[in-house]
């Protein structure tokens, strides 16, 4: 597939066409808007035991993934958990915070999250619930 860009006119007129490499498809961008919900949406699913927390191991830190561990199947309930409502914060760049709100059925119950960007994508540091 042969495209032109906006700047590529002149060259058009002269029959000569710009071919822009496909982007690779292993390439990701990041976008924090779309991936932080729904790794916090995966978290909040191993909270309930729906999922298994080694499925999220290369995205924690040793310490997330002691905290999630402990924690692991303690928000047990009737349905499926579903995140509610989220907040995206950015103290510095590379870093990211999010909180949300997930529902477990009729309860309600407040997730937090601290995520680094590396050199492989977002790696959790920190995870805060209600259990202690």
């Amino acid at each position: 597939m042969t495209t032109t860009t906006g700047d590529d006119h002149a060259h058009r007129r002269r029959g000569r066409r710009v071919r822009r490499t496909p982007v690779c498809p292993a390439r990701t961008r990041v976008c924090p808007e779309r991936d932080l919900p729904r790794f916090t949406q995966l978290v909040a699913e191993v909270l309930a035991g729906e999922r298994a927390l080694e499925q999220l191991r290369p995205r924690l830190s040793e310490g997330a993934y002691r905290s999630l561990r402990l924690r692991a199947g303690r928000y047990c309930s009737d349905r499926s958990p579903r995140l509610r409502r989220t907040r995206l914060g950015c103290p510095e760049p590379g870093i990211a915070e999010v909180s949300g709100v997930v529902a477990y059925g009729a309860r309600h119950r407040a997730l937090a999250l601290r995520v680094v960007y590396g050199e492989y994508g977002w790696l959790c540091t920190h995870i805060e619930t209600d259990i202690r």
